[in-house]
């Protein structure tokens, strides 16, 4: 129930709201680009920062935290102060519209919030070993999985519902903050029930008297012995060092994801938000069909299939692109010739109305409407404009008269691709299969989405158990708090990463980079024996049981 619960902040809010909301906010004060210490930001670039500034709070704090949680019968406190803390800034993101600078303040609300999603993870992922025996963890694991992709599904589909039922109303920026406020509501109510059931683990190493204020020495102390032990849980060390790096690929992936669809893509944000609710409802069943595969083969091999999925995703996602209008009905400005008063009528307009960007384009051009009639001479200039225009992010077809078959795209129109060093992969999946089958960006990304709800669940779930059976029962705050400081760890490298790559080259090279990441850790899992792994940790926990 704890995985139904943070799961709406996973699905509706990290995923859905607040990247989305948080791209226009950034562009609607800054632009397309802010530059800051000479290096230039995007929306999803500096989102990435936010992102890795909060996990790296929670890489840094979680093995302290998790060995005085071996220690001292506390995992339920820490549990509850991560879920209070993450759910009061994530309703907090409701007031952005309030303060002076929007953008910073959800960003803001964001990091604290993500500080209190991230921690508390960690602390639930470690009572895992404590509920369910080592051939059971499998299926433990996957129907917790299961449960949050459901949970957090059907409150991204309320979300949805309530949407697309204002979407004409002239609150819809209420409505959405009312929504991202919600995600704390939901993530907090729905806490109270896992937090009152689950038992506070049974302590086997307890000390006797530990204050607050001497916790930390001993916990460095502590974690000093550990990392003089690592090389006694080899395995484990090796799992970790494979799970920073396949992990660090596939959360940078989902953690900006919609950000590049919106920054990027420019695709519509109930397409993204549909890709999204897909996602959930096929990862359930899903991750019960990783559990299964497991107990047929093994955790180990059914992880490298899911591992394999996530890297032909990250390269389906590099050659997503829209495709370039083709017949006139496709066209942003769609001008026709009227015989009887001998001039062009406007037929269809873009929306001119999001962003301070496109509003220096509509003055650009001046205002225009819906059946306005153009001369010739001025609807050459609109021609001309589309494509000279700073702020050319539009394409234009004219219909009859002496002008009839003039087109124009302009250089920043969503179809366009510059001259990146990997521009010519979704230019030949275009070209090869995209026009062919005449799918559409968004349909593109409805098609990513359901690829990302097949491997998504198997992915994490069997990390996770995978981990908890090699892992001390005894000692599962202590191991568990590496495990997460390995994934908040790689949750900080891949952002930076992202923005490092997006700063040099662009946003397509940067996801692509991620790769790499994703190869190397698959290949160093071969390295990881299970059964040797299972085996030291079960002799540990015999060994801290005879002296407890």
């Amino acid at each position: 129930m704890y995985d139904w619960a943070n799961s709406g902040y996973a699905t509706s809010g990290l995923a859905a709201f607040f990247p989305v909301y948080y791209v226009l906010l950034f562009k609607d004060a800054l632009g397309e680009e802010a530059v800051l210490w000479g290096i230039n930001f995007t929306g999803s670039s500096s989102w990435s920062v936010g992102l890795a500034i909060s996990t790296l709070v929670v890489a840094i704090s979680s093995p302290i935290l998790g060995v005085i949680a071996d220690r001292i019968p506390i995992k339920k406190t820490l549990l509850w102060a991560y879920t209070i803390a993450g759910s009061l800034f994530a309703v907090l993101g409701f007031f952005s519209a309030y303060t002076s600078h929007p953008w910073a303040w959800l960003l803001g609300t964001f990091i604290l919030g993500n500080i209190g999603f991230a921690g508390g993870l960690v602390i639930y992922n470690s009572f895992l070993p404590h509920i369910a025996p080592r051939h059971l963890l499998d299926e433990v694991s996957s129907r917790g999985y299961a449960f949050g992709y459901v949970g957090g599904g059907l409150l991204l589909l309320g979300h949805v519902v309530v949407l697309v039922l204002t979407s004409q109303s002239d609150h819809s920026d209420l409505i959405l903050r009312l929504c991202i406020a919600s995600v704390g509501l939901w993530w907090f109510g729905w806490s109270l029930w896992a937090l009152k059931a689950i038992p506070e683990p049974v302590i086997f190493n307890k000390i006797e008297g530990l204050t607050i204020s001497g916790a930390p020495r001993v916990a460095l102390s502590e974690l000093s012995k550990t990392f003089r032990e690592l090389m006694q849980f080899r395995v484990i060390l090796i799992y970790l060092a494979a799970y920073l790096l396949f992990n660090d690929g596939i959360q940078t992936v989902m953690g900006i994801a919609t950000a590049f669809a919106t920054d990027a893509l420019k695709i519509d944000q109930m397409f993204i938000i549909l890709s999204l609710l897909i996602i959930q409802f096929v990862a359930a069943p899903s991750a019960m069909g990783f559990s299964k595969l497991a107990s047929i083969w093994n955790t180990k091999k059914s992880l490298y299939i899911a591992l394999a999925g996530w890297i032909v995703i990250v390269l389906f996602g590099v050659a997503i692109i829209p495709l370039e209008p083709n017949k006139h009905t496709d066209f942003d400005y769609q001008l026709t010739y009227n015989e009887t008063k001998s001039k062009y009528l406007i037929e269809k307009l873009p929306d001119l109305s999001d962003s301070k960007v496109d509003t220096a384009w509509g003055i650009e051009i001046g205002d225009l409407e819906i059946e306005q009639s153009l001369s010739i001479t001025a609807a050459k200039t609109l021609v001309e404009k589309v494509d000279t225009s700073d702020n050319s992010q539009y394409s234009i077809s004219i219909s009859g008269g002496n002008l009839d078959g003039v087109s124009n795209i302009g250089r920043y129109h969503r179809s366009k691709l510059g001259d990146g060093a990997l521009d010519w992969w979704p230019d030949l999946i275009r070209n090869s299969l995209w026009i062919p089958l005449g799918l559409t960006a968004e349909l593109q990304w409805i098609i990513l989405g359901i690829s990302v709800g097949l491997v998504m669940g198997g992915s994490q779930a069997l990390a996770r158990s995978l981990f908890a059976q090699i892992t001390p029962e005894t000692r599962s705050g202590e191991f568990f708090s590496f495990f997460g400081f390995m994934s908040r760890a790689s949750s900080v490298f891949g952002p930076m990463l992202y923005v490092v790559v997006t700063a040099m080259f662009d946003t397509r090279m940067a996801v692509a980079s991620i790769l790499s990441i994703i190869i190397a850790g698959t290949g160093i899992l071969k390295w990881v024996d299970v059964e040797k792994g299972v085996i030291v940790a079960q002799e540990e926990d015999q060994k801290q049981r005879a002296n407890s």
